[in-house]
């Protein structure tokens, strides 16, 4: 292990575990065509961080000094994205490789601005940024110490420029420069923080997880839509409960989801229930099962839904209408901070009002619903909360016998409400 003077650490082949074995073949394809090139190119980030820990990477992202329009001139399947940062996705038949240029620090001076380098709003969060720099600059530009490490498949060092090898063997989540500027510029962080710390069993830097809990409130400033991506790796990382824990302890779920938070609260069973259903979604990732996020979000709102229901119908709401009504404003409420698509509403929705029809065990009408777009999601739903409040065990073993003896694949779900066609009026 060699270090430069400007605090470069360079770990040598010997040194780590890392092979070329381990990184997919469309990686390399486009690593060494960038050398090829006479461009310096490197894997990057989170992929460098787990082949360090023996964890397989889910996928590898390619860091070079190449810009974006260099990039596409070298691969004809390759598309710009982006405006914020725009980066390259080099295409495969089977796994895209983003490949992003190396990147400056974040300028701040007005003349950057105007030049349209970079683009910022008066409380510091980042909105444009497409400022190239060097290997150093960008290293340095990332989130976390344990992903700014580069590996060079030209001579397959291990390169570290923000200290992440030790924390790395410290098992230490730490942000790469002052923690409040940095989850200033970019909200989102403080969830990644929190999903790393849960995935990997690490723990959060004290001053790193003093400034999340100062600055949770930003969540309110992020893109809805980069939330609604983060929601999905936090439960669907087969780690969800550990993730949920801290979650909890950064002060994060409150500006996440607001009236959900206040009403779990209120009440350490329902706090329970939560934890079951992130336990279940663990369960069901660790299975290897394909699970829509709209049974993750059913699960984890469940008790909440059904309490809000069942108010509604006291009230004299049909159970149908009660059912639909309060799922669809519960979740366009979240929408504000979270921006879950229109469609998994509705098929949150589908899943809630299907309970309903499990009742009807008679006729023809069991067969019919058996095929229907949805219904595998609400049997699972089904399934979990007659097992978690040990009710209605004879409707499930109905349920259960009747799909062993018609079994059916998965239907896909409808894109929307159901529309009724308007009927001809007669003449």
């Amino acid at each position: 292990m060699n270090s430069s003077p400007e605090n470069i650490t360079i770990l040598q082949r010997a040194h780590h575990t890392i092979s070329r074995k381990q990184i997919s073949t469309a990686t390399l394809k486009v690593l060494y065509r960038l050398h090829e090139e006479g461009f310096t190119a490197y894997l990057a980030g989170g992929a460098v961080r787990d082949l360090m820990l023996n964890r397989q990477p889910k996928d590898f992202d390619v860091a070079t000094e190449a810009t974006p329009e260099q990039i596409r001139r070298l691969f004809r399947n390759c598309r710009i994205i982006g405006r914020r940062f725009r980066l390259a996705h080099v295409i495969f038949k089977n796994e895209t490789i983003e490949t992003s240029t190396f990147r400056a620090p974040i300028p701040t001076t007005p003349e950057d601005a105007q030049q349209g380098k970079t683009m910022t709003v008066n409380d510091g969060l980042v909105i444009r940024d497409n400022l190239f720099g060097t290997p150093e600059e960008d290293a340095l530009r990332r989130d976390f110490t344990i992903n700014a490490l580069f590996y060079d498949p030209s001579d397959f060092t291990v390169i570290d420029h923000a200290g992440g090898l030790e924390d790395l063997n410290q098992r230490l989540i730490r942000v790469i420069g002052d923690p409040d500027r940095r989850f200033t510029e970019d909200p989102v962080r403080m969830i990644r923080a929190a999903r790393f710390a849960g995935t990997l069993d690490f723990q959060i830097h004290q001053a790193d997880f003093d400034s999340i809990r100062r600055n949770a409130p930003l969540l309110e400033q992020a893109s809805p839509s980069r939330m609604y991506e983060e929601v999905q790796k936090l439960f669907f990382c087969g780690h969800a409960k550990k993730v949920y824990h801290w979650l909890e302890k950064t002060d994060l779920i409150r500006p996440m989801f607001t009236t959900f938070s206040d009403w779990v609260e209120e009440d350490p069973k329902r706090h329970d229930w939560v934890i079951q259903a992130l336990e279940q979604m663990d369960r069901w990732r660790e299975a290897q099962l394909s699970i829509h996020p709209s049974l993750l979000f059913a699960l984890i709102f469940g008790e909440y839904h059904e309490t809000r229901i069942a108010q509604k119908i006291e009230q004299g709401s049909a159970p149908f209408d009660a059912a639909r009504d309060t799922v669809y404003q519960h979740l366009n409420s979240i929408c504000i901070q979270v921006r879950i698509p229109k469609t998994v509403i509705y098929q949150v929705c589908d899943i809630m009002t299907n309970q309903l029809r499990f009742r009807k065990t008679k006729g023809r009408q069991p067969q019919r619903f058996m095929q229907s777009a949805g219904f595998l999601d609400a049997f699972l739903y089904l399934k979990y909360t007659t097992k978690t409040h040990n009710r209605d065990l004879d409707l499930l073993e109905f349920w259960a016998q009747l799909r062993r003896e018609n079994p059916v694949k998965r239907a896909p779900h409808r894109a929307g409400p159901r529309r009724r066609r308007p009927r001809n009026k007669r003449k």
